[in-house]
């Protein structure tokens, strides 16, 4: 077998057993939804993590009417070199 083949196998399993874990705390599915969420803002692509927020957005309660604008930045981040 392929070793990236095998290291992508282990990292899929990683992946489920987590999602065991999560599982076992008994959330809700509000809180599956929030969760799969900030996973996403956690994502290095950004084009990746707009499209999936914008797919959760309809899904997420919301507190407040800027919650919503002020999580997704659609300006390129600059960065400053010291």
């Amino acid at each position: 077998m392929d070793v990236k083949l095998k290291k992508s196998i282990q990292l899929r399993s990683q992946s489920r057993e987590i999602v065991k874990e999560i599982l076992n705390f008994g959330v809700s599915d509000e809180q599956k939804i929030d969760i799969i969420y900030f996973l996403s803002m956690e994502l290095e692509s950004n084009e990746l993590m707009k499209n999936i927020a914008e797919v959760l957005k309809k899904y997420r309660t919301k507190f407040n009417d800027s919650e919503e604008d002020n999580n997704i930045v659609n300006e390129p981040i600059k960065k400053i070199i010291t």
